[in-house]
């Protein structure tokens, strides 16, 4: 059976996990979206998926990409959300500017997203959201924008999950703690040391394991399971 899934950030370190583990799954048609675009070919080369451009703070452009989807996939099974940009910046160092631009792609883009693709996603098809521990707590480390448009990522979660239930859609979130990808290698060695101490399993999330949490809530297993936020944060945060 086809399972076409959109994977959007899927050159980032979750997004690209996530694309390799859903192609071991075997979900195909992947069709692989990401701003970076010698990046997702690379990872479409990898996984036998396609590659489409996409910034996803540009409304227009997530129009064009999701024309593009259509096209290689008339219905799909899935769509998961793993663009996003990390921002340390507290209120007293943040612009205006800086806040349009974290919100444009972590929270308004997902939505923009899912406002193009409600109507091709199959019945009973899924949609899962990456947020993040900062969503809850504020951001010990991570800035005020990167905090909030988490947070709304979680609240937009719950809402879709409840319009989409009656076509049998489920939508959740997987908010990660820290991760070991290339956006924390941005932090200097100490703070990346203190965030492994301050995890009751002492280290640092791998990006194989928020797939292997996202690959869960695409599968059958989770059909009964929607406005859920899966948190994987090797216990930093027990709600």
């Amino acid at each position: 059976m086809t399972q076409a899934l959109v994977i959007t950030g899927a050159a980032g370190g979750i997004g690209s996990a996530i694309a390799r583990r859903a192609a071991a799954e075997g979900y195909a048609p992947l069709l692989l979206l990401d701003r970076n675009e010698a990046a997702v070919a690379g990872v479409a080369e990898e996984t036998g998926g396609t590659a489409i451009a996409l910034d996803i703070s540009d409304a227009r452009a997530v129009a064009r990409a999701f024309a593009e989807v259509r096209e290689a996939a008339p219905g799909l099974y899935g769509l998961v959300l793993a663009a996003g940009v990390v921002d340390n910046g507290k209120l007293a160092d943040l612009t205006p500017g800086r806040w349009d631009e974290i919100v444009a792609t972590n929270l308004s883009g997902p939505f923009l997203c899912c406002l193009a693709a409600k109507d091709d996603i199959k019945d009973g098809g899924r949609i899962v959201t990456l947020g993040s521990l900062a969503g809850r707590t504020g951001g010990v480390i991570t800035g005020t924008a990167y905090a909030a448009s988490k947070g709304g990522i979680e609240s937009l979660t719950k809402s879709m999950a409840q319009e989409l239930a009656p076509r049998g859609i489920t939508v959740n979130c997987v908010a990660p703690g820290a991760v070991e990808t290339p956006m924390l290698a941005a932090h200097p060695p100490e703070r990346r040391a203190a965030m492994s101490a301050a995890t009751p399993l002492k280290r640092m999330a791998r990006p194989d394991e928020i797939a292997a949490a996202v690959c869960f809530l695409l599968s059958e297993e989770s059909a009964f399971t929607t406005g859920a936020v899966l948190a994987v944060n090797g216990g930093l945060r027990m709600d």
